[in-house]
């Protein structure tokens, strides 16, 4: 059985909470070669088709040189004759170039990586059974034999399975395993393998050195392929992204100052801007498994090492720029209207443009200072200068924007607070949109002080991600999920060799190892994405297997227009389907298993031995083995599934939402004095829970009810945004925006309970705060996920109140109307000294604070809306429905929506 990899996934990983990608956020091609070659292919039309086309190209090309050898009849080239008698080459390699090509260097090198370690293990385990049994079990050895035999190959593909393996090793590893144990157990094959200490150890006595030597040739062959006409290093395309991203926040920033400024903002311009932060959060998260894809192009050594470190630190960065900078638009964009905010934006606007204008500079300035990981003396000096500019223009703009700040409060009508409240209300979105870009300029100046320390060998930047090491096999063998996986694996390996082994009427000869190889190739995690990927590989099988070989049959001669017309043909349908492989989510399987397969069908001979051009026997029986494969795969993923993908959907989800109440009740509780940022760790339970979601999507359901997919993909959007709420205000509550930092001490002051009465429900423990209330009422909804029949979801809400009290509590209005009455005037004087920068401004950081409280408390309302099918259901009448639906909503005291603004999708 060929080297394969059927399951891998082609292409990045795409945040599944974004709907499109903006094209325009593609870096424009350089150099001399590369910037032809990648207009060739549209570049400058469409980046991503071209990436991905030129990607195909590259791998179909080179797959056509290695095919050569098998093209040309035999008895022009001595060695290529050689080298195909020996088997030392054949259509396995073109194989194996399909199944490792990566789209980076560092991915590619991976994926061979791990390809040849698994198939020297496979040769590793048979050189020592024919070391014990150097003519196999013949019919001459005792039982012993036999079942010592069957106990040290089942030992080895059991410990292969349970061991925290890659998969494309475990596959590699297991798959050309099957051939062998079956060769040993056939007591009429008389295998040629030899192992290395045996003396005779060479390509004609040895078959196993000879699939190493394939599987070396094919390594070489990726190799090439990523490196020629240009290497397609993972950190170039890095350091890129990261250009590009520097030049999207600063045009984001401006865009928003020019929209602050003006009295009526258009509705495109407000769209440009949300376009804009979808491409920077796309190229942001592209960055990460580039960086780990790194480790393999230096091995963790070298200037490489150190500009992987340094592009990882600023990857960081940019994501947490990329929170505040999306948070400040979020909390404000639909109120930006004509008043104080306009007038006070145009005040400052000339010192803010300049802030930005340097902080591009500098964010450019450390990309490419740092393209050699390290610093030279210049490069250092320019940091330094910069970094002086920055802070002078922070100040100046701090004491600027505190001045007419004073000045448009005292023009502004009289409320009861007085100036101080004026200032707090009437210009608050104009303070959260400075306050965010001074918090992103000390982002930044953060940065380069690290850089500059790491260049002078501190180690002041956190770490990239490396290689887990040896002891990394060990990890997590003891979970459930893994267990489960690795006996799904055992039992339909084991099933299909014994199958193979004993035979089944016509329709299975004995001694077929063909099932068990195939069996590998099918391994997945989750019980949906099985069924799905089995179809997939059947698709993907036929058209490799069947159309190929049509396409084949037209070529029955050595003449050169046949050669050339098969050339063309191989090279036409491969770079087809790396094509599909590459370009398309949905259908890369089909495409990567139709390119392998049907680069085989195409190689499998020379012209020379076309006396069988089609094979219909043989394409039926190899179809034959690979469908009985996949049925017993599916038979055993169903026997041992894990828990169920919509099970874990929800309960990861549900993980998520108490993360993310866990750090508001922090923020919010008096008691607690520091900081703890929760944000990031909710966000990668979203991340997992979204995947899930995708995965229950693909689950059969049975007698269950459907997977509601788009209802869990809204309410995935709304907990994605906040997420970005909740780490705004770890960030802007935090004193200097660091994890486990105090609180700033106005802050600390306000939410005391004895600064003032009408502080009840913004701060105290989580069952006093109004928001928190709230959130623990709306997460009581996300049950829905996991009620499956059609009786009605007997979900409730309930307002934690004391009815005893419950006169006495204000609504949500009036304790803002309170607070910024009486509470703002107190803590806040007209007169007080500006700050060295608008981060450290207590009027503006409380500004920040409230407006994100105020965004978290109207995000809550969005699942409602989204979740009202739970309350609906088959059973309700409308009217029924409708009066469940209104109950809920008065209980959250929510407006009750007509049918379509609750929920416009339909």
């Amino acid at each position: 059985m060929q080297n394969s990899r059927a399951s891998s996934s082609a292409g990045a990983e795409e945040d599944p909470l974004i709907d499109a990608v903006d094209f325009d956020l593609a870096p424009a091609p350089t150099g001399c070669i590369r910037g032809p070659v990648q207009n060739l292919f549209l570049h400058q039309t469409n980046p991503r088709f071209a990436i991905n086309v030129e990607l195909a190209f590259r791998g179909a090309f080179f797959l056509l040189i290695a095919g050569i050898p098998v093209i040309v009849p035999s008895g022009k080239w001595q060695v290529v004759d050689y080298m195909i008698h020996s088997g030392i080459y054949n259509s396995s390699v073109c194989c194996f170039i399909i199944f490792n090509l990566g789209r980076t260097f560092g991915e590619a090198l991976n994926k061979v990586n791990s390809g040849f370690r698994g198939t020297f293990a496979a040769a590793a385990i048979g050189w020592s059974l024919y070391t014990i049994w150097p003519d196999g079990y013949t019919e001459e050895s005792g039982d012993l034999d036999f079942w010592l035999i069957v106990a040290i190959g089942t030992v080895y593909v059991c410990l292969v399975m349970l061991l925290k393996l890659d998969v494309s090793f475990q596959m590699f590893a297991i798959s050309n395993f099957a051939g062998i144990w079956m060769d040993i157990l056939n007591p009429a094959h008389r295998a040629t393998i030899t192992p290395p200490w045996a003396g005779n150890w060479s390509v004609e006595t040895d078959d196993l050195l000879t699939q190493l030597i394939r599987t070396f040739i094919g390594l070489l062959t990726v190799t090439v392929a990523l490196l020629l006409p240009y290497p397609l290093w993972s950190l170039v395309k890095v350091q890129e992204n990261q250009l590009v991203l520097n030049t999207r926040l600063t045009q984001i920033l401006g865009l928003m100052v020019n929209l602050y400024c003006q009295d009526m903002p258009k509705d495109y311009e407000k769209a440009e801007v949300l376009k804009l932060f979808q491409g920077m959060k796309f190229s942001s998260g592209e960055n990460d498994p580039l960086i780990a894809e790194a480790w393999w192009e230096c091995f963790g050594f070298g200037r490489t090492q150190l500009k992987r470190q340094v592009l990882f630190s600023m990857s960081q960065t940019t994501r947490k720029i990329y929170l505040l900078a999306f948070n400040a638009w979020t909390v404000s964009s639909d109120q930006i209207k004509s008043g104080k905010d306009a007038e006070l934006m145009r005040l400052v606007k000339d010192k803010t443009e300049s802030v930005l204008k340097e902080m591009g500079r500098m964010l450019d300035l450390l990309v490419k200072a740092a393209e050699d990981g390290k610093f030279d003396p210049n490069e250092a000096k320019a940091v330094k200068t910069c970094k002086g500019n920055l802070e002078r223009l922070e100040r100046e703009l701090a004491s600027h924007f505190h001045a007419k700040r004073l000045e448009v409060a005292q023009r502004a009508p009289k409320l009861t607070g007085g100036t101080a409240e004026s200032m707090y209300k009437e210009v608050r979105f104009a303070q959260v949109l400075t306050w965010s870009i001074s918090r992103i300029v000390g982002e930044v100046i953060q940065l380069a002080d690290g850089v500059c320390k790491f260049s002078n060998g501190e180690a002041s930047l956190p770490p990239p991600p490396d290689s887990a090491g040896f002891l990394a096999v060990f990890q997590g063998v003891a979970e459930k999920e893994h267990l489960l996986y690795a006996w799904r694996g055992i039992s339909s390996y084991l099933l299909s060799f014994m199958l193979g082994y004993f035979g089944f009427k016509q329709i299975v000869p004995p001694y077929s190892s063909g099932i068990a190889a195939t069996a590998p190739l099918l391994l997945s995690m989750y019980v949906g994405s099985a069924l799905v990927n089995d179809l997939n590989r059947i698709q993907g099988l036929m058209i490799g297997n069947v159309i190929a070989r049509i396409l084949r049959g037209l070529i029955d001669d050595c003449d050169p227009a046949d050669l050339v017309t098969h050339a063309v043909i191989t090279f036409a349908w491969v770079w087809t389907g790396l094509f599909v492989c590459f370009h398309s989510r949905s259908y890369s399987t089909i495409g990567v298993l139709a390119a392998a397969f049907g680069a085989l069908t195409l190689l499998a001979d020379s012209c020379n031995h076309l006396s069988d051009n089609v094979g219909k026997r043989a394409t039926f029986d190899s179809l034959a083995m690979n469908c009985i494969a996949v049925m017993i795969t599916m038979c055993a993923d169903f026997m041992f599934q894990a828990d169920r993908a919509s099970d874990q959907a929800h309960k990861i989800l549900d993980k998520c939402w108490s993360k993310i109440h866990d750090s508001l009740a922090g923020l919010l509780n008096p008691d607690v004095k520091t900081v703890a940022f929760e944000s990031a760790k909710a966000k990668e339970l979203l991340t997992e829970a979204m995947h899930m979601g995708q995965e229950a999507n693909l689950e059969p359901r049975f007698w269950r009810t459907i997977w509601h997919q788009e209802l869990f993909t809204g309410v995935c959007r709304a907990t994605d945004a906040l997420i970005v709420a909740t780490a705004a205000l770890e960030s802007a509550i935090a004193e200097h925006g660091n994890d486990a930092d105090a609180k700033f001490a106005t802050f600390v002051d306000l939410s005391t309970p004895s600064s003032s009465s009408a502080t009840t429900g913004i701060f105290g423990s989580p069952g006093e705060v109004d928001v928190l209330r709230n959130f623990k009422a709306v997460q009581k909804l996300l049950h829905i996920f996991v009620h499956e029949t059609v009786r009605k979801f007997e979900g409730t809400l309930h307002e934690h109140r004391d009815t005893g009290n419950e006169n006495k509590l204000l609504s949500e209005s009036e304790v803002e109307t309170q607070f910024i009455k009486r509470t703002v005037p107190k803590f806040f004087g007209v007169q007080d000294q500006p700050q060295d920068k608008m981060s450290h401004d207590q009027m503006a950081n409380l500004s920040v604070v409230f407006a994100g409280r105020m965004r978290i408390k109207d995000l809550l309302r969005r699942p409602v809306p989204y979740l009202r099918l739970s309350f609906v259901t088959p059973e309700d009448s409308y009217p029924e429905g409708l009066k469940r639906l209104r109950e809920v909503l008065l209980e959250l005291s929510l407006p009750l929506k007509s049918s379509e603004e609750a929920y416009p999708s339909g």
